[in-house]
């Protein structure tokens, strides 16, 4: 028979007691120390079929391995085992549980010496010693038991497996840099085209591609459908269906249409929704962070073509969002009503709870609309005041709704609620009432509004004269009337905006648009299937309640005043781009004016050397000549010898010398190829310095100039010498006869009975 009770129950308690463990069985009895023990024991353990004692194994010695089909007691030897296991119910001491371990075989305990040898059986070493061991034990068996026949050899597991000629590639090297992810620009995005065709769209193109083929025109590619989706979805825009004016101001005296407060503070702003210019606080509407650029509210952004109705009162606008069975809410009714809460505070959204609204409270009538069952209302405040009102009715109504926080210290320490106190218009508190409509129905009221507070006035003088009796029921009476006349009015205005046509913005795309993407597409029969398509996306749009088909114009919807704006802002981009060609034009020809001056500089350049090249092939004498007068006349720091002198200043030079020279003198003579010889120019050079040293004195400045040069420039035409000897030019230049070089010198003279000497001559006084 089966165990009388529940296994797995009775492990789940057992965790809860302390070791030892006792099985329940009244024929097993066994003790465990461990609950893994037990737990096995009951789970693996047959009670009814209890395994023979004689099955167990026995006990090995020390130092000897284990013979294979010798690990049993045979029928007639002694059994071993009677000393290596425990008692069933005996339990080990804590000096045996240090020395000893317990483990179950074939429902017994045995327990073995932690310090007893254990052989370690190796896989690699199997076959060698099973092997051996089959051989001594026919050896033993032929002499010992030869009745006994010997079990099968038992041998490990052995994995076979097959090394396969794979050879794995080496990682591509990484790059020095890191891994960017820049996103890409919204004109980027435009260009691309980013709509996926689904199962609708298979379907659909699959009809007009059989309809087409019927006709014998060419079928549409899916590539080409999801081009014209993708255009028609960046080309739409929202426009209003009512016809408002999309140019519309926000007005910034506007209050939160929740709580009907417009003070704003830093970290609780007033937000507006691009499309329908619902204003609410962050706070009040579960915005904690203000977004960048355009913000929608939920009901513009999940369903801006349809109109929702509110599940908890008849009214319609205002702030919504969505309950956790997909139907829309005021979130102004979502706070008043108790038993209605938000899954999550910081959004407030989704309202969740509506199921517990008690149906008494579906059942009141609202004092103000006249509406039964349409909706959750809240009553007065006032005790024994039973007055039952909508939400939305009071705050249009102008009732005094507050919201406080408090804050409560009990037993269990502080903990804070909120204390939510609405009244009826006959227990308002004196000096909160409020217009109609929150300040939205302040000019319609204006007139009641006035009268109100003209009976005020009148109100002391009737209080002098009547007595206190007369003076309350009077009271009474026109705060009844007044009442009646705010309430009948209020009705009016919520029966208006329940009667007009809700606000709602459908996607729609302008004609030329249309026309441009038609343009683009080069099919045959192209207009009848922009017809089908465009009706299509109409279809499509509107049962997705005018959610855009491209996730990332899900947060970016468009309208037609930001629409009119954005085309400003492509003609001004389109004009800033003619900017941008225009720089880049005039950028690129001041590169090509800039390669252009390169180009001259490095011909001129070019020209230099050759004619350079052309001197040192034609008149080697001549450079030689130049660049020695150069090193000459830089040996003239003061340039004392490079101008010719004066003879204003110094009149008497020419009694004094006979052959003036200076270096601006040898430059013409050497550019007019005078110097046929190397002697004729050192000869120049000489008379420039004896000319000074001649006419100067020796304490003056010229006359120590003159020597100085004469040393230095010494050097320079020795070297010079040099140079013209290792170069060995023919003096002739080639002419017939030896031309003569005496004749520069009397020209030279004639040149320069104006101006002759050095510059320094003009103080050798």
């Amino acid at each position: 028979m089966g165990l009388d009770f529940d296994v797995k129950t009775f492990c789940h308690n057992l965790r809860a007691t302390k070791p030892p463990y006792e099985c329940p069985v009244e024929t097993c009895r066994k003790v465990y120390k461990s609950y893994s023990g037990i737990e096995y024991h009951l789970y693996h353990y047959d009670h009814d079929n209890p395994t023979p004692a004689q099955t167990l194994p026995q006990k090995r010695r020390k130092g000897r391995p284990p013979r294979p089909g010798h690990g049993g007691n045979t029928p007639g030897s002694p059994n071993r085992s009677d000393h290596s296991h425990s008692p069933g119910r005996e339990t080990m001491t804590y000096a045996q549980a240090q020395r000893m371990v317990e483990l179950e075989f074939q429902g017994r305990l045995h327990r073995i010496s932690i310090f007893e040898n254990i052989d370690v059986v190796d896989g690699g070493s199997t076959p060698k010693s099973g092997k051996h061991k089959s051989k001594e034990k026919k050896k033993d068996g032929s002499s010992h038991h030869h009745s006994a026949q010997s079990g099968p050899a038992v041998k490990l597991p052995e994995a076979v497996f097959r090394e396969l000629d794979q050879e794995r590639p080496d990682a591509p090297s990484r790059p020095s840099s890191y891994y960017r992810y820049i996103d890409k620009s919204v004109e980027e995005l435009d260009e691309e085209v980013e709509y996926d065709i689904d199962e609708e769209d298979y379907i659909w193109l699959d009809i007009m591609n059989d309809k087409r083929r019927r006709d014998g025109v060419t079928p549409i590619p899916q590539e080409v459908f999801e081009y014209l989706m993708d255009r028609l979805e960046k080309e739409s825009y929202f426009e209003s269906h009512n016809k408002a004016d999309p140019s519309t101001l926000i007005d910034e005296d506007a209050v939160c249409c929740i709580c009907n407060d417009g003070e704003c503070q830093n970290s609780n702003v007033i937000l507006f929704c691009d499309m329908c210019n619902l204003a609410v606080h962050q706070e009040c509407y579960g915005v904690p962070y203000i977004p960048e650029g355009q913000w929608l509210c939920r009901r513009c952004l999940q369903s801006p073509s349809r109109a929702v109705d509110c599940a908890l009162c008849p009214n319609k606008g205002g702030a919504f969002k969505q309950t956790d069975d997909a139907r829309w809410a005021h979130v102004v009714c979502a706070l008043w009503i108790p038993e209605v809460c938000f899954a999550n505070t910081v959004f407030l959204e989704p309202i969740d709870s509506i199921e517990h609204i008690p149906p008494a409270r579906w059942k009141l009538t609202c004092y103000i609309c006249k509406q039964r069952g349409s909706g959750a209302c809240i009553q007065c405040h006032k005790a024994n005041c039973y007055t039952a009102f909508h939400v939305t009715c009071a705050q249009q109504a102008g009732l005094y709704m507050k919201m406080e926080p408090v804050r409560e210290t009990g037993a269990n320490g502080t903990s804070f609620s909120v204390r939510k106190t609405a009244y009826c218009d006959i227990h308002t508190p004196p000096g909160s009432a409020r217009p109609l409509g929150g300040g939205q129905g302040c000019a319609s009221m204006g007139s009641s509004h006035s009268d109100g507070e003209l009976e005020d006035d009148d109100e002391p003088s009737i209080c002098q004269d009547d007595d206190s009796k007369g003076w309350s029921s009077e009271r009474a009476k026109r705060a009844k009337a007044k009442s009646r006349l705010k309430m009948k009015r209020a009705r009016k205005i919520l029966a208006e905006r329940r009667a007009a046509a809700p606000v709602v913005s459908v996607p729609c795309i302008p004609p030329h648009r249309l026309s441009k993407i038609t343009s683009n597409l080069t099919v045959p029969r192209k207009s009848q299937f922009m017809q089908r398509l465009h009706s299509y996306w109409t279809l499509k749009r509107q049962s997705r309640n005018g959610v855009p088909l491209l996730r990332r114009l899900q947060t970016h919807l468009q309208s037609q005043r930001h629409r009119d704006g954005e085309e400003k802002a492509s003609a001004l981009k389109e004009q800033l781009k003619a900017w941008q060609r225009l720089r880049h034009d005039l950028e690129r020809a001041r590169l090509l004016v800039e390669l252009i001056r390169k180009r001259e500089k490095l011909k001129r350049e070019t020209i230099k050397v050759q004619q350079m090249a052309l001197e040192m092939q034609l008149t080697p004498f001549l450079v030689l000549l130049r660049s020695t007068l150069e090193q000459l006349q830089e040996r003239d720091i003061n340039n004392f010898f490079t101008e010719p002198v004066p003879l204003a200043e110094v009149p008497d030079y020419l009694d004094h010398i006979d052959t003036p020279m200076d270096f601006q003198t040898m430059w013409n003579l050497l550019e007019s190829h005078r110097y046929l010889t190397f002697e004729a120019f050192e000869s120049d050079f000489g008379l420039i310095v004896n000319n000074c040293l001649k006419y100067n004195a020796k304490d003056t400045v010229f006359y120590r100039a003159a020597l100085r040069l004469r040393e230095m420039g010494g050097a320079v035409l020795r070297t010079a010498r040099r140079h013209a000897e290792r170069i060995g030019g023919d003096r002739g230049s080639s002419l017939p006869h030896h031309p003569s070089s005496s004749g520069h010198h009397d020209e030279g003279g004639e040149s320069s009975s104006q101006e002759i000497g050095g510059k320094g001559a003009s103080v050798r006084l």
